[in-house]
């Protein structure tokens, strides 16, 4: 948290330096102790005693996130064995991960974290909502909630709408600061505050969201019934790049203390996050296909001062589209999306190019006429493109999330960086 603190305002030759020492110093771990990237660099002949820029690490080729599946053995340290943190991304790509995480890493990533914080003048004395995915104490499992000091743990598994009630009621009691948790989650909460009239006594410092993309509709319907900013935070189970909003916009600042950015064209105007991490030895990722989207801004941010590369968006992830008839991406729709009337959830899902099922959790309310809303409005959102794609709609009792609690707005089966290319 001192280093952060104090390396937050440096100029850019002195994060170029900080982040060239790290990589080499990253890179000759790996050499040394890390199968995959001896065999990697032996087969590019690549010295990392050589690296003279961050340029030159280009030279090596991008890590998908199937060869780390497929060869998970070759990338941890095992001289760490018995002192790693065993993690599991969600696999909404459709690859879930296992990494490994030292000790130390986790703490570092805590720090980014709570220096983020504090731009929303976050005290850890603060009282805070969290929602999390799955709660157990002792040998008590899928508790619906918990009490530990001053944090209220709320389920992600109860949304009915009588947990939802009994929620919103619980927050207005329990009078917290901040509220956090995934936006799909907060915005099912948001639209079922709005629906009865309900608000918070006491005014919130701000939201924080993560582990999904913040569309703008949800962060709109959030902040209505809140009456606060929602501040985002972008992070990798990984450990390979971490980023937050600035105090003066909702752009993010990638902090060039957690590791180096690269943006890979993918078409549509799309730019995909590659990351090259500088704070976990155990298991590196060296330029690494994120799957995130993002439109990039400028290289330092006018309003606060900081030298950092600036994230306007993070656009989704590659699977969050939809594939017409003519294999082109449909762009941009699910930003649109928003809580259709009388639905407490819904979900794309696509296997076929031109054919895609749109999932839908009614309410106790919903009829008829709500079908043709949506059916109306798909079309509308659509456009000229809506004549290249079939969507049927489909009555679902529950949409499953993902293991860490995520609900993924498209279950994509096609292979998608095949349309991007």
């Amino acid at each position: 948290m001192r280093f952060l603190k104090e390396s937050d305002y440096w100029d850019e030759q002195r994060i170029a330096d900080y982040q060239l020492e790290q990589l080499r110093m990253i890179l000759k771990h790996c050499r040394k102790n890390i199968p995959y990237y001896q065999e990697l660099f032996s087969t590019y002949g690549f010295n990392p005693d050589n690296l003279q820029s961050l340029q030159d690490l280009n030279v090596l080729p991008y890590l998908q996130r199937e060869t780390v599946r497929d060869r998970l053995g070759h990338f941890a340290d095992m001289s760490m064995k018995g002192q790693l943190l065993v993690k599991s991304t969600s696999g909404s790509t459709g690859i879930p991960l296992t990494v490994h995480m030292s000790r130390e890493s986790s703490d570092i990533y805590h720090a980014f974290l709570f220096h983020s914080f504090n731009r929303i003048h976050y005290n850890p004395r603060y009282r805070m909502v969290k929602f999390w995915n799955m709660l157990s104490l002792h040998n008590r499992r899928d508790l619906p909630f918990m009490k530990i000091g001053n944090k209220l743990i709320l389920s992600k598994r109860y949304l009915s709408d009588d947990w939802l009630m009994r929620y919103a009621e619980m927050i207005r009691r329990f009078s917290p600061l901040f509220i956090t948790g995934c936006p799909s989650t907060l915005s099912i909460l948001s639209a079922c505050m709005k629906k009865n009239n309900m608000s918070l006594t006491k005014k919130l410092k701000a939201v924080i969201v993560h582990g999904e993309t913040a569309h703008d509709w949800q962060r709109n319907l959030i902040e209505e019934v809140f009456a606060t900013r929602v501040f985002s935070v972008y992070s990798m189970t990984e450990g390979a790049l971490f980023s937050s909003e600035c105090e003066f916009s909702p752009s993010q600042h990638i902090y060039p203390q957690s590791g180096i950015a690269e943006f890979a064209d993918c078409g549509n105007g799309q730019k995909e996050i590659i990351a090259t991490g500088l704070t976990n030895p155990a298991m590196p990722f060296i330029r690494y296909r994120t799957s995130d989207l993002a439109a990039i801004g400028n290289d330092s941010c006018a309003r606060c001062g900081r030298r950092h590369q600036l994230i306007d968006k993070i656009e989704g992830r590659i699977n969050d589209f939809l594939i017409n008839k003519d294999g082109r991406i449909i762009p941009r729709l699910l930003p649109w999306i928003e809580v259709f009337p009388n639905t407490r959830q819904c979900q794309f899902f696509q296997e076929v190019a031109g054919k895609a099922v749109l999932r839908i959790v009614r309410s106790g309310s919903y009829a008829e006429a709500d079908t043709l809303n949506i059916k109306a409005k798909l079309a509308e959102m659509l456009g000229p493109m809506n004549s290249t794609i079939d969507i049927e709609i489909e009555f679902v009792d529950s949409i499953p999330r993902s293991p860490t609690g995520k609900l993924n707005l498209v279950e994509q089966r096609l292979e998608m960086r095949k349309f991007l290319a």
